[in-house]
């Protein structure tokens, strides 16, 4: 099976300050791939490094970047956008922000296809109502003329899908697609996602704070914290095996069936820290349970087939 993405020793600064420290990842082709961490952990800078969306104010370096087969690394700025483009998908966070609200859809979601496939204008509209059919809006014809204020945000974010599949592609990057949606939404959302990676084989890297719904999707995660991965592998492995404190805490915290009404929802103290990222040692040691003196000055690395992680517990 070919790899979709292949990222080696991503480094991302900001004016010398370390935002996300030698991170490692591979996404498989046909697969969904969860990235999962608390906010501030550099899961979304981590996913735009990939995808050539970073902020220009920030500075990065990586030993590879390969995204949809491509080396993005040894391709000019232009080619890098055309492949980007032509090849991966973005379903955004914020869909208010993300869909012009003075533009109709029909003008929002052809525009893509019509700047990297074809100019045919024709051609673009039906295949965008196609497509919002097949992401199920069921009066595709007139979601096409509406604004995206006329919309709900469950319809937005379909409306987000069926772009991000315009130009037929590899890779579908989905930052927290399920934001700002009441659950029932969400799970129609993250059940359409399956769908789509199942039925077209396209890779889906789905960036979440929630392990719980990762768990339920991804075939392989990688959890992040203060900028590092911190644990990586098949879901099945980390879920029956995790070898990361933090990972451990992560899954005690998703909430259960059996949860009293009364109970509070469990939660790990402290945050997550935004400056001293550079450090050699464990940047979680101080809200680690079984941090231990060696800790502050290193940490192990343990690799187990594909299942990866950094703690000096072993």
């Amino acid at each position: 099976m070919n790899d979709t993405v292949i990222l080696k020793n991503l480094h991302i600064t900001d004016k010398g300050s370390t935002l996300v420290g030698n991170s490692t990842l591979t996404i498989k082709s046909g697969e969904i791939f969860g990235l999962v961490g608390e906010s501030g952990s550099g899961k979304t800078l981590t996913a735009k490094s990939i995808i050539n969306l970073l902020p220009k104010d920030l500075s990065f370096e990586a030993d590879q970047i390969t995204a949809a087969g491509k080396d993005m690394l040894n391709l000019s700025a232009r080619e890098r956008r055309e492949h980007i483009g032509k090849n991966v998908g973005y379903i955004p966070q914020n869909t208010v922000f993300f869909l012009h609200p003075m533009i109709k859809i029909k003008n929002q979601i052809g525009d893509g296809y019509m700047r990297h496939i074809s100019s045919n204008k024709k051609e673009a509209m039906e295949k965008a109502e196609a497509l919002l059919e097949k992401v199920g809006l069921h009066n595709p014809k007139s979601v096409m003329n509406f604004y995206p204020w006329q919309l709900s945000g469950g319809m937005r974010q379909r409306v987000n899908i069926a772009m991000a599949l315009m130009n037929d592609p590899k890779l579908i990057v989905a930052d927290e697609p399920t934001t700002a949606l009441d659950s029932t939404v969400q799970k129609k959302v993250m059940d359409l996602l399956r769908s789509i990676n199942q039925e077209l084989g396209i890779s889906i890297l789905l960036i979440s704070h929630d392990l719980g719904l990762v768990k339920h999707y991804s075939h392989s995660l990688a959890v992040m914290y203060a900028g590092r991965i911190a644990e990586s592998g098949e879901t099945k492995t980390i879920f029956e095996n995790p070898g990361h404190p933090y990972t451990k805490l992560l899954i005690d915290i998703i909430p259960t069936m059996k949860i009293k009404k009364t109970e509070p929802l469990s939660e790990i103290p402290g945050y997550v820290q935004e400056k001293g990222r550079d450090g050699e040692g464990c940047l979680f040691r101080d809200r680690c349970p079984r941090a231990m003196e060696v800790c502050s000055s290193s940490v192990a690395e343990h690799i187990q087939g594909s299942h990866f992680y950094r703690c000096n517990l072993e």
